[in-house]
């Protein structure tokens, strides 16, 4: 208590000063804050984007290549599948029997190794 009294006013004046710093750097500052430099890069990549979007309405695609004699003599060499049943009915299930140790794949027999 004894310190209290005897520093008090330079205690007084430091918060203060200190007051006054912070109303100075709140309320009278000219720079800018955190929250309004992100919001100006968000706006400013919004802007591109909408820039981007728009030339993209202005392409004009040339179909002539359709018409073009060799586009036209391609061949296809595609392969149709033959109507048939592919895969398993559950893939979950374990190859081969359940429970079983041993396991079928394409007509070959793996011994699985067992578990404890």
């Amino acid at each position: 208590m004894d310190f209290i009294k005897k520093n008090a006013t330079p205690i007084l004046g430091g918060i203060i000063l200190l007051c006054g710093i912070y109303v100075y750097t709140t309320y009278f500052s000219g720079g800018s804050s955190g929250t309004l430099t992100a919001s100006s890069d968000a706006n400013s990549t919004t802007q591109q984007l909408l820039v981007t979007l728009q030339n993209l309405h202005t392409i004009k695609l040339d179909d002539s290549i359709f018409s073009n004699p060799a586009f036209q003599s391609l061949n296809d060499f595609g392969v149709t599948l033959p109507q048939g049943t592919y895969g398993r009915r559950d893939p979950f299930l374990p190859v081969g029997g359940a429970g079983s140790g041993a396991s079928s794949a394409g007509g070959v027999q793996i011994q699985l190794p067992k578990t404890h």
